[in-house]
């Protein structure tokens, strides 16, 4: 399933996770993040810009809505 959606893998750490009364492989995989994609990607803004944009204070709300309940 991970390799159909695009996912590598990198490791696997054998007989780590217990459960159900049986030893597990763990696997690791990876995704790359750096892709040539059609469209331009925006550059990263730093948290002062972020803080500037009318978003900010609707996404602090709602994320204190969320922690309340």
């Amino acid at each position: 399933m991970h390799e159909a959606v695009g996912f590598s893998p990198v490791s696997v750490f054998q007989r780590v996770g217990y459960k159900f009364g049986q030893w597990h492989d763990v696997g690791w995989w990876q995704l790359s993040l750096h892709q040539e994609l059609p469209l331009p990607i925006n550059s990263p803004l730093s948290l002062l810009e972020v803080q500037k944009l009318s978003l900010w204070n609707e996404a602090l709300r709602s994320g204190l809505l969320v922690l309340r309940v």
